[in-house]
């Protein structure tokens, strides 16, 4: 974070100085009151929460900005309270005011799939000739939001964020702290209907991702392909909306998708030319991920053939659709970050495809944020026809919550003896063991809370020996 002056701050945020006199140096912003926090502290008290300032006695230039400052108490001579009419009005100027310092090349990513394998492949193209600051991994919470604006600083010269959406209006708030230029939106399928009352809510909820877009020097980068991406997001108001897909017509066009060693190989049409990909990770999904970090970093100012290049030596991001030796010569496609309705139907394919004529095995286990609604039961259901329709030899089911994936494939005919119901790790190594070979490839989709139980742990240990990784 840039170092600012209190003053400077308070000539943007408005309020006055209840308690304190100094003008300290601010380096760290928080939006609620910890116990525990850093000397040249700013505090929004959005929570309203009672802060003793008897826990900060150690700590030298700590400010608080607040509305209800009778909720602040034992203030010590290094503590500034700051009075304002609404504290939530002072912090969103606050954000304002950082987010102006910064004239870069800000990019935003969102979408039901893909948001970490894209950011990471867009990071790690542009780290070759930028400064770059980015999401951690998958930690992509409205929590993080103001860590990631502030880990902004005169040394960033682009800055590449994933913005999820759990419920309406959580990516318009992401929108406005990063106020990213160049928007991607790679697809829209079912997600967090545990947030979302209907699954048309939640697509909805993914169109906001045009708001406060500029609408003539913005740039707003779409999968041409989707068919919910049409219906939800109107940009008749945009005059730099970008398309890629694998049909003709569209600005980056993938042609000749096939799968390689590890990964995907497709021809990229653009403006006229063809230029050869490889991508590592499987899945035509893959593909999609690269056509739309390319078309990214190309507004950036990453020639496509040098992005090509990159992009070829991507290290693939953990536990998303990751091939790896198993036990037995057998190969598992560990794909345990996280559940989704279309990772799910995503995986099932890439076990099709990559399976060939071994035996495919499918580990499925409940998607957290589908909820337990009338909808969630209806879309664990078209997982099992999905099961059922990628030729699935033996379906083996984790947890109450997803026994609709076997019951529907049951329903359409699927063998009884080749579909299991299990509720450990424990009870799902007794069904593979006779299947443990190197005939076998097997889908872990099983999620990362469930996989951290202790039967589950022993499970991957036991399929997925250390000395193979």
């Amino acid at each position: 974070m840039n170092s600012l002056l209190l003053t400077d701050i308070l000539g943007q945020t408005g309020g006055h100085v209840l308690h304190g006199s100094d003008n300290p140096v601010i380096k760290y912003v928080k939006n609620r009151s910890k116990k525990y926090i850093k000397d040249h502290t700013l505090v929004f008290h959005l929570d309203r929460d009672r802060i003793r300032g008897k826990y900060w006695k150690d700590n030298r230039s700590i400010v608080i900005v607040s509305d209800e400052p009778g909720q602040c108490t034992d203030l010590g001579e290094h503590i500034v309270l700051i009075k304002v009419d609404n504290v939530e009005e002072a912090y969103w100027k606050f954000i304002d005011y950082y987010r102006s310092f910064f004239q870069i090349p800000v990019i935003g990513v969102t979408g039901t799939c893909g948001k970490t394998t894209t950011k990471e492949m867009m990071s790690q193209i542009l780290e070759e000739d930028y400064n770059v600051e980015a999401t951690w991994m998958s930690m992509n919470s409205k929590s993080v939001n103001l860590r990631y604006l502030t880990s902004i600083d005169d040394e960033t010269e682009v800055a590449v964020f994933e913005m999820p959406v759990c419920y309406p209006g959580y990516l318009r708030t992401a929108c406005r702290y990063f106020q990213p230029g160049i928007r991607i939106l790679l697809n829209i399928g079912v997600h967090h209907l545990a947030d979302c009352e209907t699954p048309e809510e939640y697509m909805r909820a993914k169109a906001e991702i045009v708001e406060g877009l500029d609408p003539v020097h913005g740039t707003l980068i779409l999968n041409a392909d989707d068919e919910n991406i049409r219906k939800v997001v109107d940009v008749s108001h945009l005059q730099r909306v970008i398309y890629f897909g694998k049909n003709n017509g569209v600005d980056f066009q993938a042609k000749n998708i096939g799968y390689a060693k590890e990964g995907m190989s497709f021809t990229l049409e653009h403006q006229g030319r063809d230029y050869e990909v490889y991508v590592p990770g499987y899945g035509e999904h893959n593909v999609y991920n690269a056509l739309a970090a390319i078309a990214a970093v190309s507004f950036v100012g990453v020639d496509i053939p040098a992005a090509i290049k990159r992009l070829a030596a991507f290290e693939q991001v953990e536990e998303h659709l990751e091939p790896k030796a198993g036990v037995n010569g057998c190969t598992v496609i560990d794909d345990t970050w996280n559940s989704s309705p279309l990772s799910m139907a995503t995986a099932l394919q890439v076990l099709k495809d990559v399976s060939q004529e071994k035996t495919s095995i499918a580990l499925l286990g409940y998607m957290p944020q589908l909820g337990e609604g009338q909808y969630a039961k209806q879309e664990y259901a078209k997982l099992g026809e999905k099961a059922v329709e990628t030729n699935v030899d033996l379906l083996i089911i984790a947890g109450d919550e997803a026994k609709e994936i076997g019951r529907r494939a049951l329903e359409l005919g699927m063998d009884k003896n080749k579909v299991h119901f299990c509720e450990t790790g424990t009870e799902i190594y007794e069904i593979l063991q006779p299947y443990l070979n190197e005939k076998a490839v097997l889908l872990l989709k099983i999620t990362h809370r469930v996989m951290k139980k202790p039967s589950f742990t022993e499970l991957k240990n036991k399929l997925i020996p250390e000395d193979s990784e």
